[in-house]
């Protein structure tokens, strides 16, 4: 494995961290449970496909994107 793979790899978990986080707390749900819910979105998917460089983008903006696809707003989370 390249050093700019293990890069990638290194960023999409400290998203993924930050992001069933903020998740937990704004819901106020087990860290255990945001995992679940994170993970079973296409914008989780989204972020472990490296070619689509969303691991270059803020927490708060993958967060909108996740939260965009929870209410169904397809449109809002394409644009995104």
């Amino acid at each position: 494995m390249t050093a700019e793979a293990k890069s990638v790899i290194l960023c999409q978990d400290i998203l993924a961290t930050r992001l069933t986080q903020m998740i937990a707390d704004r819901d106020c749900i087990t860290h255990t449970e945001a995992i679940r819910k994170f993970m079973a979105t296409k914008t989780y998917d989204l972020l472990l496909d490296p070619e689509s460089y969303l691991y270059l983008e803020s927490a708060e903006y993958i967060l909108d994107m996740y939260d965009a696809e929870q209410r169904g707003d397809w449109a809002r989370w394409t644009e995104a």
